[in-house]
Formats: structure tokens, C-alpha cells, sequence
């Protein structure tokens, strides 16, 4: 998906077990239950299902749901923006419309932006574009402990993993490592089982009902024919 984006859930409980499943990224809002809508008791014109972090999935029920992503509350810029770099794509600018979301420009590698985090560091010492001054300092990539399991890049777009450099060179690319940076540099997102039982693989974790949902920036075409 694409920050913005909204994405419809179905999730259906089968077996015996009680399958709680939790959406890492964002909280889900319930849209129904058995394929019946919830309505608003006083308006029956308006939806009112809950907004949960982790979604019951009874045995034998089933469940609507809407989940979506911006980066709104992260607190800096998922972009790595920088108006005093050379670089076109890292000075963007951020229009906020009425929800403070940049919506001005579908086609912009930063629609749906955030505007109150623009331009907001994270690096505290970058060697990047990213301007200084954030809390974080980016590990040396050549000693990361999980190896390829680390997420890469706290960016989104094409520079994704230009802009961020630790002390010894530029983080391992975002999203699939299989992917070359410049074409795919998304969040990887775990969705999971909340029985714990179930995120394991003989002993080990993670495995089990897992699954990831990338959430890609703009100029990354989803293909969706299939």
C-alpha cells in the first residue's frame, strides 16, 4: 500500500483457537462483523465500529476492517526532506490541507505527507541529506546483530538509503532486501497472531500466522492486475 491508502481487511476465525490478530503500523478500525455493518445507534447513516490495536477473530466470526498509514505521529520526517540539500526530491515542499495531510499533488513522492513533521529531523549527526539536529544516531551497518532481518532505512522514497548513513556507509536498503533501493524502499510492516504460540516455527520466531504489509512511497507502482 501507499501511505494514505486505505486497506480493507477480512479476517475470518476457523478452527478452535481464539486467533487475536495484531496489524503493526496502526490501530484498525472495525467496519463490521459477519458481514454486518456497525451503525451509530443515534445516526444510522454513520459507521461505528471501534478503532482497535489488536483485532479479536472469535471461531467461526468474522470481520471488516479498515487500516491505513501516513506517518502522522512519528514525530520526524518519514520523507528525510532537506531544504538545503542539492537534491530535488529531498526539497519537496509540504502543503497541509484541512486534515494537515499534503494532498495537493497525488503524483508527489510525499502525498499524503504529514506537514507537521516536514523537514523534521531524526539523525542527529547524518552524513546524508537529512538536515541535523534529530535524537537518533543510525547503527554502523557492518555490525548489525540480525543481519539482513534489520529493517534498513527509517526512510521512505527513492533516496531512502542515501539519506541514511551511518558511521561507516549507508544502511542496507528498506523493505525487501532483494529489492534495489532506488525502485523499492518501504515500512515493513509484521502482522501477526497475538497468541504467542503461534508466532513461532519449531522454537523459532518469527514464523507461524505472520505476514508483512510494505507500505511503499509514491513512485513505487503497486501492481494490482492479479
Amino acid at each position: 500500500m501507499h501511505p494514505g491508502e486505505l486497506t480493507l481487511i477480512r479476517v475470518i476465525g476457523q478452527g478452535r483457537w481464539q486467533h487475536p490478530f495484531h496489524e503493526h503500523g496502526n490501530h484498525v478500525r472495525i467496519l463490521g462483523r459477519d458481514g454486518n455493518l456497525i451503525l451509530s445507534q443515534t445516526d444510522p447513516n454513520s459507521l461505528a465500529g471501534p478503532l482497535l490495536f489488536t483485532t479479536t477473530t472469535t471461531p467461526g466470526q468474522a470481520f471488516d476492517g479498515i487500516f491505513y498509514w501516513t506517518a502522522k505521529g512519528l514525530n520526524w520526517d518519514a520523507y528525510g526532506h532537506n531544504p538545503n540539500s542539492d537534491d530535488p526530491q529531498a526539497k519537496l515542499a509540504c502543503t497541509p490541507d484541512a486534515n494537515g495531510y499534503n494532498t495537493g499533488v497525488p503524483s508527489a513522492i510525499n502525498y499524503f505527507e504529514w506537514c507537521q513533521d516536514h523537514n523534521k529531523p531524526l539523525q542527529a549527526a547524518p552524513f546524508g541529506d537529512v538536515a541535523g539536529g534529530g535524537p537518533t544516531t543510525l547503527p554502523d551497518p557492518n555490525i548489525f546483530a540480525n543481519g539482513a532481518w534489520f529493517g534498513g532505512s527509517p526512510y521512505l522514497g527513492p533516496d531512502a538509503t542515501t539519506r541514511a548513513v551511518g558511521p561507516t556507509g549507508t544502511t542496507p536498503p528498506s523493505g525487501t532486501i532483494a529489492n534495489p533501493p532506488g525502485s523499492e524502499a518501504g515500512f515493513a510492516f509484521m502482522w501477526h497472531s497475538h497468541n504467542e504460540r503461534e508466532i513461532t516455527t519449531n522454537n523459532i520466531f518469527p514464523g507461524g500466522m505472520l505476514m508483512m504489509m510494505l507500505v511503499d512511497s509514491r513512485e513505487f507502482v503497486i501492481d494490482e492486475t492479479n
